[in-house]
């Protein structure tokens, strides 16, 4: 595991938990619903992913092969079905229970199937942060988790967005070579935001209205979501997927600090509590000097 990598992993968390706030943000002024705000998110992320490349002249279309079709279009498809379902969740139940059961049940989801396929458990110290930082997590959420009237369909909706995700991590685990990070994440986002724009229209959703609806659009689609993507795509090279997912549980944690800072909400003891657990999880996963690069 490299440690460039590995930073790579937790600055892409970091920007992730920047995205909620602004997400949040640009909803309410557009009055969207989490459908509409996904497809501006992915949209916005994959054309420019794409028209960067094409504008630098490293778009190679015509000489994709079918393997990379694919990977492009399973990645926006399971975006896509990540995006839908854990801001469905969150409008079905509330944000800490879409947080605790679809971010926190990525790594469990992993760690599952990479014991069923290679037939081992992992590390004890990837298992003892993972404990840590679900831990912190329903420590840092846990005020916020009875909230809402549909809490069982909740559920179950952040659950199949922590698959999602999980099967994001999954399938990407190891590259095709000529597909760059920054190729597949600008196809799949763009793939993924046509597979939910019907739904997005049905919800009504339509452009942005004045400067800063779009700054506000372009923040999250552009600066913190093709940015985040393109760089835990990259750290997946080396760093186990395992790995990636709990190092994603960071991801609340910034949205938390940036919402008590930027919305006025409650942080609390036990988020602090918690938020200091996640933190030593993910330095308890720093590599080591003597790790080998890579340990897929």
């Amino acid at each position: 595991m490299r440690t460039r990598d590995f930073i790579f992993a937790i600055t892409a968390a970091c920007l992730w938990g920047g995205g909620g706030v602004v997400g949040v943000l640009f909803g309410e002024r557009e009055g969207l619903e989490p459908v509409g705000i996904a497809v501006w998110r992915m949209g916005l992320a994959g054309v420019a992913l794409l028209g960067f490349l094409a504008i630098v002249g490293r778009l190679p279309v015509r000489s994709w092969t079918g393997a990379m079709w694919i990977r492009m279009l399973v990645t926006g498809a399971l975006t896509a079905a990540f995006e839908y379902a854990f801001f469905t969740s969150v409008t079905l139940a509330s944000v800490g229970l879409a947080t605790l059961i679809g971010i926190g049940s990525a790594p469990v989801v992993v760690a599952g199937y990479d014991a069923v396929t290679t037939r081992r458990a992992p590390p004890a110290k990837s298992l003892l942060a993972l404990a840590l930082s679900l831990t912190g997590l329903g420590l840092l959420v846990g005020g916020s988790v009875g909230q809402g009237s549909a809490v069982v369909g909740g559920a179950l909706v952040a659950l199949a967005s922590g698959v999602s995700f999980a099967a994001i991590t999954i399938v990407n685990r190891r590259p095709i070579e000529g597909l760059g990070p920054m190729a597949l994440t600008g196809g799949a986002f763009t793939a993924g935001a046509l597979m939910l724009l019907p739904f997005a229209i049905g919800a009504g959703t339509g452009f942005p209205t004045g400067a800063e609806g779009w700054a506000l659009a372009i923040a999250l689609g552009v600066g913190i979501t093709a940015i985040a993507y393109v760089l835990f795509l990259a750290a997946l090279e080396t760093v186990p997927p395992f790995v990636a997912t709990i190092i994603t549980l960071l991801e609340p944690l910034l949205g938390a600090v940036l919402g008590a800072v930027v919305l006025g909400e409650s942080l609390g003891p036990l988020g602090v509590i918690g938020g200091a657990l996640m933190g030593a999880a993910v330095l308890l996963l720093r590599p080591q000097r003597d790790e080998p690069e890579t340990i897929h």
